[in-house]
């Protein structure tokens, strides 16, 4: 559950309280309160819930991301009897899900009943998080509710004990291990990025960090804000109740509000995004960025731009803010332009060609590198994944490389293989890599596009295309270029000498004959040999 109350400070309210909670079904209250909560939320679960409301003919609304809480122990076993198939590695599948349900079921079934109350009343769920090669392995969480009387070494027993039990899954005990979860790994945990994450045992606490105001005391560390005056909605917990989660953002003014970014279209060359929020009014900042470089900054009315004639394959930050608020209020995304054209040029690694420039720092170090794109029809493109600094982009470039590293590594029996992900296209999702490899003996382009081909199908589909492209990964020459104009030089005027050495022998030969004798004496066998001009 997360119940929460908010008091705005200053303004006349127009409209009712809109209350929006996603992350699972999407449920909205609207409502003249302060006040409200969403019951029967699962924990361990990320939800996003916004307050938004007109004031001044205005709308004004907040947004922020609640990770429930909850104890939760990583779980693996070996299951000896089952075969693995390519299925599994596919969570989609309808061989994932049925043996899902037939582990979750046959370990439910042999557990004490202390422990079965707690699944009943819905405080205690196991997740299957991957199923990998060799019997079949099996990746889990337990996810027990705060709050419940029990310990990590009864939930540890209690499962490898169920285990053993079963009679339809053969577990291998000695490849079974139940261990609390360290939460503070990213994307594990509600800490706020200005936050430093403890863990304890199988959960966590979270500290805003120095210079950063704790807007969630009764939760610390989930809603940390940089020390300035705002107007907020600030959450209160009754009580009389227990929530898993507390709630406390800040609403800014209608004009200062952050604005939402979304890049529309990329290509080698330009970065076309639009932007939502400010008044209808309000006059923009844009800025482009290269690293630490600022290339652009100018203003606008207007809500849309295009940032144009940019170099192919480098990283550029795109910001925006409301201009009577950029000081504080900026909002940024990170955008590769397209690298495509970079490794169609068979100069990739030679100093001429400027695109990619931190891929071919990677890509000219390695002995075999390959360009590979992938075409995920069974995927749908969201605009967020143009931002590689987003959770989408991370999620997707992480589920890709996981796979293709570990299975790649396996076939080519090559433990230095890599990917670097370059980005995402639409249509329908087409994902760009670069396939690295530090092994002396050549791999056919053929080979790796059939290795990478079978992997990703068995993730993603059989729709699933991949193409490989070897790419000339040889060392750049740049350095030896000071060598090459020495050598030139050296050339020229060896060559300078010679023509000079030939002219004088042949005036001396010409004064010589002029005079009536020329001798020449050569020594050895020959004796001595003389010549007079008659």
């Amino acid at each position: 559950m997360i119940q929460f109350s908010w008091k705005p400070q200053g303004g006349t309210r127009d409209s009712p309280y809109r209350v929006h909670l996603w992350g699972g079904s999407p449920q909205m209250k609207i409502t003249l309160n302060e006040s409200t909560a969403f019951n029967n939320l699962l924990s361990d679960h990320e939800y996003q819930i916004s307050v938004d409301v007109s004031t001044c003919s205005k709308n004004v609304s907040t947004s922020l991301k609640v990770r429930t809480a909850a104890e939760v122990f990583n779980g693996t076993t070996r299951i000896i009897n089952e075969i693995f198939i390519p299925e599994y590695q596919n969570k989609s599948s309808i061989a994932f899900k049925d043996f899902e349900t037939k582990f979750i079921n046959e370990t439910e079934k042999h557990l004490p009943q202390k422990i079965g109350e707690l699944i009943k009343g819905k405080k205690l769920r196991i997740i299957i998080n991957s199923i990998e090669n060799g019997s079949v392995t099996v990746n889990f969480d337990i996810v027990l509710d705060i709050g419940e009387n029990i310990t990590e070494k009864e939930i540890s027993d209690a499962f490898i004990e169920a285990l053993n039990m079963s009679t339809v899954l053969k577990a291998d005990l000695k490849k079974t291990v139940i261990q609390a979860r360290n939460s503070c790994q990213p994307g594990l945990n509600g800490c706020s990025q200005h936050a430093t994450c403890t863990a304890e045992g199988a959960s966590y606490s979270c500290h805003c960090n120095e210079g950063f105001t704790d807007n969630s005391p009764q939760v610390p560390g989930r809603v940390c804000q940089r020390k300035q005056n705002s107007q907020r909605i600030t959450t209160v917990l009754p009580k009389s109740v227990i929530a898993n989660s507390i709630v406390t953002t800040t609403i800014t003014s209608g004009l200062c509000m952050p604005v939402s970014i979304e890049v529309q279209n990329v290509t080698a060359e330009a970065i076309q995004f639009s932007w939502t929020g400010g008044r209808n009014s309000s006059l923009y900042a844009i800025s482009l960025m290269d690293g630490n470089r600022k290339i652009n900054e100018t203003t606008t009315k207007e809500t849309k731009a295009v940032f144009k004639h940019l170099l192919p394959g480098y990283v550029y930050t795109v910001s925006v803010a409301v201009l009577s608020c950029a000081e504080n209020s900026w909002t940024s995304v990170s955008v590769r332009t397209d690298p495509v054209s970079c490794f169609n040029r068979t100069e990739f690694c030679l100093p001429k060609n400027t695109g990619c420039p931190d891929l071919k720092d990677i890509v000219c170090s390695q002995y075999q590198a390959f360009a590979c794109t992938v075409l995920l029809k069974s995927q749908t493109f969201k605009h967020m994944l143009y931002n590689s600094d987003s959770e989408s982009y991370k999620t997707m470039s992480e589920s890709i490389k996981t796979e293709v590293v570990r299975e790649m590594r396996i076939k080519l029996k090559d433990d230095h293989f890599d990917i670097v992900m370059v980005g995402f296209r639409p249509g329908s999702v087409i994902a760009y890599f670069i396939s690295l490899l530090q092994k002396q003996e050549p791999i056919d382009a053929n080979l790796l596009q059939a290795y990478l081909s079978q992997i990703l199908k068995s993730k993603f589909g059989d729709q699933t295309e991949v193409t490989v492209q070897p790419l000339s990964a040889q060392p750049s020459t740049e350095n030896s270029s000071p060598w090459k104009v020495a050598v030139i030089v050296l050339g020229v005027l060896l060559g300078v000498a010679l023509v000079l050495i030939l002219l004088v022998t042949l005036a001396y030969i010409y004064t010589k004959e002029r005079m009536g004798k020329y001798l020449f004496e050569p020594k050895g066998l020959l004796g001595n040999f003389v010549y007079k001009h008659p």
